[in-house]
């Protein structure tokens, strides 16, 4: 009988045994089931971010050429105008029709005199 009962009190302890490492296989399991769902979640938020800085660095590629466009056109209207302003001083200079519209006298009211044509404005008696 006491071989018997030793007999039962060890496969109590194997069974005891057995179910606490069940129980932490079961665990580990678990674990690995969430690691792996983490890891699935890493690895998709990291192709979105790739995405995301793919999409960025083209948007930025995009701004760059267009303001080495827009760069290169105030340029060429800079320079359009320099040489408008420059064709407009050689027509002061050289024009006769405005050379002779220069050479005019002003009109007396233009040049701090009253203006000679107050007559007949019934002022005098």
């Amino acid at each position: 009988m006491k071989a018997f009962a030793t007999a039962a009190i060890i496969a109590l302890v194997a069974c005891l045994l057995l179910g606490i490492q069940h129980y932490q296989v079961i665990a580990l399991e678990g674990q690995v089931t969430i690691e792996a769902k983490s890891k699935d979640d890493a690895i998709a938020a990291n192709t979105e971010s790739q995405a995301t800085i793919t999409t960025l660095r083209a948007e930025a590629q995009r701004n760059a050429d267009y303001l080495k466009d827009l760069n290169q056109r105030i340029k060429a209207s800079e320079d359009k105008a320099k040489k408008a302003r420059k064709d407009f001083e050689d027509l002061k200079r050289n024009s006769k029709p405005v050379r002779d519209w220069a050479a005019q006298p002003l009109p007396d009211g233009l040049r701090g005199k009253p203006a000679s044509g107050n007559k007949g404005n019934g002022s005098q008696n």
